[in-house]
């Protein structure tokens, strides 16, 4: 029998082998405490609170913390476990059971039922609400069997589902709250999860409550958690030295040493992929020269030095050491000579007119604007080819990424298992926003889907790795790795997601 919780059967050893490594906080002196607040700081927030439209990136944490989630990917102990859900079954890997944990409600007193959790993904599925987990919802089906019982259906075989209860298809709000609120449901949620929203100050602060009825009790252990949005890296590295925040998130390994030197507590996940930029595959860099081109622009070394001093850089998809390392999957040597010949070539077809490109970042991040303006000066490297940087708030950013209104845009793949390869890159993936589609690449990762034999998937995201690397549908300058800087009275605390933390295992040690 396969079974999502850690994939007990065929995929088990799948999720060993591919999952990133993190780092275990050091032992307190006594029991997890109730009481006290937590403060996160990171660069942007969350672009919604509505759990169908928050499964995507920033968006994952702060409704992790008001919904709960469905299933957890944890990448420490490289499974898929249970949740807000008991158990996620399969015989076939086509044919699936989720259970229910009995007797949990919503905080306005709804149970928290399979009728909740058939209602929500068919909200997902309504076309009218933008949501990026529409995708993921129509790959299966489901039927209400019971109060804790769903029926669900895949497509096709596929091994992986249960890594959608995890992120695209994992949170459920009220019904009853979404049905009385509306479009308001947005800024006043309603959950089941380990924290209560109370406030959200937009660019500035999301402010939850402990949940007292939540399932998992005694957690949560903190009375208030707070999503604190500071976007450079001194601003919040300074407010953690001020006692003003106490965890801060950053990918930069500069301020983890910092950290570190000044007796603070570092807490840090190798994730899937890296930090770097993913190309369309629509419009102007559907041509393959252009792509290609651009691959032979990006200097590596030179965005680190500028942007991420002293950081480890990224010569290959994968780093050495890691199961899904292969040598032949490496990002191409800078070329400008090469680069500007395909270039002319493109724009000889196309009438010699000039080729401008839109760069999508995210705002206020010094960091990032560093990021932006060595791309777009290497790639204007190239005669012709011009570069314009569109920074963009959370929810801009979110937008364009989910839309695939974009040329270029800053992207990590997040997470660490390799299913976000199929989510992103297959050409029926849930989040290929760049529309990228290569044959090649999809019979590798269905493979993925199908095959229930750890060594045969291995090879086949090798395989699929190998040409994404070759077509240029994303490069990266740096590992994908989230670091979490600590107050040395905080304890509790795991990386979730990319850039988050599970507020519910946190607590504090006056």
């Amino acid at each position: 029998m396969t079974s999502a919780l850690g994939v007990v059967a065929a995929a088990a050893l799948l999720l060993t082998a591919c999952a990133g490594v993190a780092t275990v906080q050091r032992q307190p002196a006594g029991a997890p405490r109730h009481g006290g607040t937590v403060t996160l700081a990171w660069n942007t927030e969350s672009q919604s609170v509505d759990p169908v439209t928050c499964a995507v990136g920033i968006g994952l944490g702060p409704c992790q913390a008001i919904y709960g989630a469905l299933l957890y990917y944890d990448a420490d102990t490289r499974e898929v476990i249970p949740g807000m859900a008991e158990s996620f079954t399969s015989e076939d890997g086509k044919h699936w059971t989720l259970k229910l944990r009995p007797g949990v409600t919503f905080t306005d007193g709804t149970p928290f039922d399979a009728a909740a959790v058939a209602f929500n993904w068919e909200r997902a599925l309504d076309p009218s609400k933008l949501s990026p987990s529409r995708a993921a919802a129509k790959t299966m089906t489901w039927k209400v069997v019971d109060a804790s019982t769903l029926a669900v259906t895949s497509a096709e075989v596929n091994h992986q589902l249960p890594y959608q209860l995890t992120e695209s298809l994992a949170f459920v709000g009220s019904p009853t709250a979404i049905e009385r609120k509306g479009a308001d449901f947005a800024t006043a949620p309603v959950g089941a999860g380990p924290f209560v929203f109370v406030s959200w100050a937009r660019g500035t602060e999301l402010v939850l409550e402990r949940n007292p009825g939540y399932w998992d009790s005694p957690r949560p252990y903190l009375d208030r958690f707070v999503y604190k949005t500071i976007p450079a890296d001194d601003q919040r590295y300074n407010a953690l030295q001020a006692d003003e925040v106490d965890v801060m998130v950053v990918v930069s390994d500069r301020y983890a040493d910092r950290a570190r030197e000044a007796g603070m507590e570092v807490v840090d996940a190798t994730l899937l992929g890296g930090n770097g930029v993913r190309l369309s595959s629509q419009g102007t860099l559907a041509d393959p020269d252009l792509r290609t081109a651009i691959g032979k622009l990006i200097d590596n070394d030179q965005i680190l030095a500028a942007a991420f001093p002293g950081d480890e850089g990224a010569d290959y998809f994968m780093p050495e050491g890691h199961p899904l390392f292969d040598e032949a999957a490496k990002w191409p040597e800078k070329d400008v000579a090469g680069a500007k010949q395909l270039v002319d070539r493109y724009r000889a077809r196309h009438g010699g007119e000039k080729v401008v490109l839109s760069y999508i970042t995210t705002a206020g991040s010094p960091v990032l604007t560093r990021v932006a303006e060595v791309l777009q000066a290497q790639l204007q490297q190239a005669d012709g080819l011009e570069i314009v940087i569109e920074p963009l708030d959370g929810a801009g950013y979110a937008t364009a990424l989910v839309s695939g209104n974009y040329d270029l845009i800053l992207s990590s793949l997040g997470t660490a298992h390799p299913e976000n390869l199929y989510r992103i890159f297959h050409t029926k993936g849930s989040g290929n926003s760049a529309k990228y589609s290569n044959p090649i690449v999809d019979r590798a990762l269905e493979l993925t889907h199908t095959s229930a034999d750890p060594a045969v998937v291995d090879d086949a995201y090798r395989t699929a790795i190998r040409e994404l690397v070759d077509t240029t549908a994303y490069r990266y300058w740096r590992p994908s790795k989230t670091s979490l800087l600590l107050r040395p009275e905080v304890y509790g605390v795991e990386v979730a997601y990319q850039y988050w933390m599970r507020p519910e295992t946190a607590w504090i040690q006056e």
